[in-house]
């Protein structure tokens, strides 16, 4: 009897999850990147989140016979995302949100960092962040140790995420359309209380920094708070994160409150910015050391609110 070798192993096969709302003007540039992988493996799905532009038309005229494309009612994109882990044929899914880009060999490198480090659960390569022109603005490499780290911010974003997909399924976001913007990071806090984050030090795939994207543009307080504040209630309601995590939940308070302090800062909503960077130092006074806060603080100087608060 002759005993399998490796090269007789199964291939892992890989999905590609896109979701998508209104990106008829985008997401074919997106697409293109997943079709150019090295790697052969894998298929993608585009999880059309009840858009009213013409994505669908445009979508559908890809003949690629990787692709798959669902249409479904509008229900955020959480709630998209895990239709496609539902939808997934592959042993592993990686997430692009549908105005990404990957690099060539993201997957050639996943299936390699796979099989050399006994199927991780998750894994986080770096990426960069690029504009309309793709020149890179920064580089956003993991930090070591990266399960304790995510108390303190939500470093791993969604573009590139490369989970098991039973894990995937299993777990999958929090539809609440209220966490809309922080469904990542809630989801994150789960799996790094139950699985080690693998961080391979290369960068596979590209954040395109453009005046649509959500989180970033068309700041306003009140769902700001409201998902901020789902974030802290769903995270620590979790009896596995609260095992893990439980102890420092006052410093992820903190830094939730830096978050929005920052964001409306952004927005120029300058007393309330002021408002939430005080109750963040109440609840962690070593927060006066984030770089957040001399960003928020320069900027709030900048328009002399510091001076005519009170």
């Amino acid at each position: 009897m002759n005993a399998a070798t490796p090269d007789m192993e199964k291939e892992l096969f890989f999905s590609i999850i896109i979701p998508a709302y209104n990106r008829a003007h985008m997401i074919i540039e997106t697409l293109e990147t997943t079709f150019l992988q090295t790697y052969p493996h894998y298929e993608v799905i585009v999880v059309d989140d009840g858009s009213t532009d013409n994505t669908e038309e445009v979508v559908k005229a890809i003949t690629n016979p990787k692709f798959r494309y669902h249409k479904k009612t509008n229900e955020e994109r959480a709630v998209a995302r895990n239709t496609g882990f539902n939808l997934a044929k592959g042993d592993y899914v990686t997430l692009l949100d549908s105005d990404d880009f990957l690099y060539p060999t993201h997957l050639e490198e996943a299936a390699k960092y796979i099989k050399a480090n006994k199927n991780p659960e998750v894994i986080r390569f770096d990426f960069d962040v690029v504009d309309s022109d793709k020149k890179v603005l920064q580089v956003a490499a993991m930090p070591d140790n990266l399960n304790e780290k995510m108390i303190h911010g939500n470093y791993m974003g969604c573009s590139g995420i490369i989970l098991k997909r039973e894990v995937a399924v299993r777990y999958q976001f929090n539809g609440d359309r209220d966490l809309s913007g922080s469904e990542d990071y809630e989801l994150w806090m789960r799996l790094a209380a139950r699985f080690p984050i693998h961080t391979p030090k290369k960068v596979t795939c590209s954040l395109h920094s453009h005046e649509e994207r959500s989180v970033i543009f068309n700041i306003k307080q009140g769902p700001l708070v409201t998902r901020k504040d789902l974030l802290i209630k769903y995270a620590f309601a979790d009896k596995v994160v609260n095992k893990i995590y439980g102890k420092k939940r006052h410093q992820f308070i903190s830094n939730s409150l830096l978050y929005v302090s920052l964001h409306l800062a952004i927005a120029r909503i300058n007393k309330a910015s002021l408002q939430y960077l005080l109750r963040a130092l109440s609840y962690n006074p070593l927060a006066v050391f984030d770089r957040r806060f001399f960003g928020i603080i320069k900027t709030l100087l900048k328009r002399n609110i510091l001076a005519s608060f009170g």
